[in-house]
C-alpha cells in the first residue's frame, strides 16, 4: 500500500528539523509526538518524498494514464481548520489527546500538549481548556466530556464540546467553561455542547445522521464562514468540511479543468456536502444537482445557493447508493459530467455502477483514502469507464494521507479523447 511506499521514501528525506527541540509536536510530559511527520522532517521535504512516492504507487497502478506532479498544500504546517482532542483519565485527571492509530485498540490517546499541524490558535484553545476542566466548576463536564473538537477558518473558530449527557448541570458548567475560554481565546466565537452516548470512535458519534445526537448553543456563533471559489459559504459545525482550507481553491480549480463544463451541460454532484462544487462549479452549467445524506449538510447547501443567488442548482437529501441513483440520475445524458467525493471508506456497492450505466462524459472521483484506490478503479474500468489522468493533493501535510482526484472517461468515443487531451494541455 501506498503508506509502505512513502515512508521508505521518507526516511531519505532528511534529519528532524532543528526548530523542534524548542518543544513543538511535544506531548504535556516532554516527550516526542509519535503521532504525525512533522516532528520528523519540514514540509518541503515532506512534500518531495509524497511525489516520489505518488510515482511509485501510480505506476503500478495505473502506468497508461499521466499523473501530474503533487499539488502542495500552500500552508504545509498549521493548515488545519478541523482538529479534536478526546479526553481520557490519567492519574485520575482528565486529560486531552490525540488519537494513536498505533494504540493496541486502533484509538488510543497520546497526551499532546500542541501539533505542528494545526494552528496555533487550536492549541491556545486546548491548553486553557485542558486547565479549565481540571476546575472545581467543570468537575460534572469533565466525567461527562468524550471529544473536543475546534473547526473554523483561520481567523474565526467554534468549538464543539461532546459529552455522554446534556442536563441542566453540564449545561451550567459548559457555561462556566466556555466564559473563560472566550475570554482568554477571542479566536473563539461560538461554544456548542453535542451530546453522544455512543461511546464510539468517531468523535461525533456516529455515521448515521438518523442516530445524530442532540446539539445545543452554549455561546456566539452556530455557523462556520469560509470562502472558496471566490464565494462565501456558511456551514454548521456538524456538517463536513475540508480539513485543509489553504488547499480548498486548488481543488475546485483542478475538477473545474476536469470536469470541463459547457452551458449546455448538467453537473451532478454526488455527496456534494454544503454544496461546494455544486455552487463553485454548477454556474457553468445549464444545472447542477447536488446530492447529500446528512440533513444539516444539505440544508446548508439550499441556504448558500439562496444566499449567493444561485438559481441553476438543486440539492436533495438522500443515501447514496446503487438503488437510489436509479432516479437520481435518471436525467444523465453523454453531455453531462458527475463529480464524486465519497467519505474515506469509498462508495456503496453499486454506486459507480449505476453512475456508469448512465454513460456521462466526464466523471471526476476524488479519493481522500488512496488505499482504495486500487478496488474503486477496478470497478469503474469493469463498468466500461477508463482513467484519463490523475492529479494528487497535499490535503494532509504530516500524515500517511494523499488526496488524488482522478478523471475518468468513457472506454471508446472520440469525444471523450479529445475532451481528454484537452484537460491535458490546460495543466501545463
Amino acid at each position: 500500500m501506498f503508506k509502505e511506499i512513502f515512508e521508505e521514501h521518507l526516511r531519505r528525506a532528511g534529519p528532524p528539523p532543528a526548530a523542534l527541540s524548542s518543544g513543538a509536536c511535544r506531548t504535556y510530559l516532554s516527550r516526542p509526538c509519535p503521532l504525525c511527520h512533522a516532528a520528523r522532517v519540514e514540509y518541503p521535504a515532506e512534500a518531495g518524498a509524497r511525489d516520489a512516492a505518488l510515482r511509485d504507487f501510480w505506476g503500478k497502478l495505473e502506468p497508461e494514464a499521466p499523473l501530474a506532479p503533487l499539488v502542495r498544500s500552500p500552508l504545509g504546517r498549521g493548515y488545519r481548520t478541523v482538529s479534536k482532542r478526546k479526553a481520557f483519565l490519567l492519574k485520575d485527571e482528565t486529560r486531552l489527546g490525540l488519537i494513536d492509530p498505533g494504540g493496541g485498540d486502533g484509538h488510543r490517546p497520546v497526551d499532546v500538549m500542541a501539533c505542528r499541524v494545526e494552528p496555533d490558535s487550536h492549541a491556545a484553545v486546548y491548553a486553557r481548556l485542558r486547565q479549565s476542566i481540571l476546575s472545581p466548576a467543570a468537575r460534572l463536564l469533565a466525567p461527562a466530556l468524550r471529544y473536543v473538537i475546534v473547526k473554523g477558518n483561520y481567523s474565526e473558530l467554534v468549538v464543539i464540546l461532546s459529552v455522554t449527557r446534556m442536563d441542566g448541570a453540564i449545561v451550567s458548567a459548559a457555561n462556566t467553561l466556555s466564559k473563560g475560554l472566550t475570554s482568554a481565546c477571542p479566536d473563539v466565537r461560538g461554544v456548542m455542547l453535542y451530546e453522544d452516548r455512543s461511546d464510539g470512535r468517531y468523535y461525533l458519534g456516529t455515521r448515521s445522521p438518523a442516530a445524530r445526537g442532540n446539539v445545543r448553543k452554549i455561546y456566539g456563533e452556530t455557523e462556520i464562514y469560509q470562502k472558496f471559489g471566490g464565494k462565501g459559504f456558511l456551514f454548521p459545525p456538524l456538517a463536513f468540511s475540508q480539513g485543509n482550507a489553504s488547499l480548498v481553491d486548488g481543488l475546485i480549480a483542478e475538477a473545474g479543468r476536469m470536469l470541463d463544463l459547457s452551458p449546455g451541460d448538467d453537473l451532478y454532484d454526488l455527496y456534494c456536502g454544503y454544496g461546494l462544487f455544486t455552487l463553485t462549479l454548477g454556474t457553468r452549467a445549464r444545472k447542477g444537482t447536488g446530492i447529500e445524506r446528512t440533513p444539516e449538510s444539505i440544508d446548508a447547501a439550499v441556504r448558500n445557493a439562496k444566499r449567493l443567488g444561485v438559481a441553476n442548482t438543486q440539492f436533495f437529501r438522500s443515501d447514496i447508493t446503487g438503488t437510489t441513483l436509479l432516479r437520481l440520475l435518471a436525467g444523465v445524458r453523454p453531455r453531462d459530467a458527475i463529480l464524486l467525493d465519497p467519505p474515506r471508506g469509498g462508495t456503496a456497492p453499486g454506486v459507480i455502477e449505476c453512475a456508469a450505466a448512465r454513460r456521462p462524459g466526464r466523471v471526476v472521483h476524488m479519493f481522500c483514502n488512496i488505499d482504495i484506490m486500487p478496488a474503486e478503479i477496478a470497478r469503474w474500468r469493469a463498468a466500461g469507464y477508463m482513467p484519463v489522468r490523475g492529479v494528487p493533493f497535499d490535503m494532509f501535510p504530516g500524515t500517511d494521507e494523499t488526496e488524488v482526484m482522478v478523471l475518468f472517461e468513457p472506454a471508446t468515443g472520440k469525444g471523450s479523447q479529445r475532451r481528454g487531451v484537452r484537460g491535458m494541455s490546460s495543466m501545463r
